[in-house]
């Protein structure tokens, strides 16, 4: 259990969660990780507002059309060490800017770096 766990819940947060499951495949943590995130929109015009504000931001960002009413995907990438206090920065923006567009962040994801 992590540090940040002894604040909250008995549960791990989401973002120390999928770095407890990578560190458990293998994944060497101390290395730089190419980490998908994912942001969904109502509309294409809000989803590219996103990719654009990201973009400013240094992720790669694009946007592409809903999947069966998931609405418009701003699909960001970064190549980054995955450390929980970046991730969970990155959350609480991404879960801001979201909300502002009206739409939601889904959280992110990453291969596993040997």
């Amino acid at each position: 259990m992590g540090i940040f766990s002894l604040f909250s819940s008995d549960k791990p947060a989401p973002d120390e969660l999928v770095l407890i499951q990578l560190k458990k495949a293998g994944s060497d943590l101390s290395k730089p990780h190419h980490i998908e995130f994912f942001l969904y929109l109502p509309t294409e015009a809000a989803a590219e507002t996103a990719a654009s504000k990201l973009r400013a931001e240094s992720f790669q960002a694009t946007v592409k059309p809903p999947l069966k009413g998931a609405g418009w995907l701003c699909f960001a990438t970064k190549t980054m060490i995955p450390e929980l206090v970046e991730l969970q920065r990155i959350r609480r923006d991404f879960n801001r800017l979201t909300r502002e567009l009206g739409g939601n962040y889904d959280g992110w994801g990453t291969p596993v770096e040997k």
